[in-house]
């Protein structure tokens, strides 16, 4: 017997929230100067609410937040032990690029 996989929402073409203002982090800006990363594939993810890496309760938390004043969270993987986060704060005002060791700037 096969394990049953819930279907995940089909990404929207267009943004389901307004970005903000966008800021990356000091490591972020580094590696994107650098040309290590491009962030901005990963914000367009976000918008269009593709989550990336993140489990069921971190979706359905997403789902709320759409509706609610809360942060909206996602987590795309970049290499194996390289993962960015994206984060729009509870207003919208902001979205924040950062790595998962990075205090919170949201």
């Amino acid at each position: 017997m096969f394990p049953r996989f819930r279907k995940r929402p089909a990404p929207q073409a267009q943004p389901l929230f307004a970005l903000g203002s966008l800021q990356l982090s000091e490591k972020v800006y580094w590696l994107a100067s650098k040309s290590l990363i491009d962030p901005l594939p990963y914000v367009q993810r976000h918008l269009a609410g593709d989550w990336g890496d993140v489990g069921e309760a971190e979706q359905q938390a997403n789902a709320v937040a759409l509706d609610q004043d809360a942060p909206i969270r996602s987590r795309y993987r970049i290499t194996p032990h390289l993962f960015l986060l994206v984060i729009t704060s509870d207003d919208h005002r902001t979205t924040v690029v950062q790595l998962p060791e990075e205090s919170h700037l949201v």
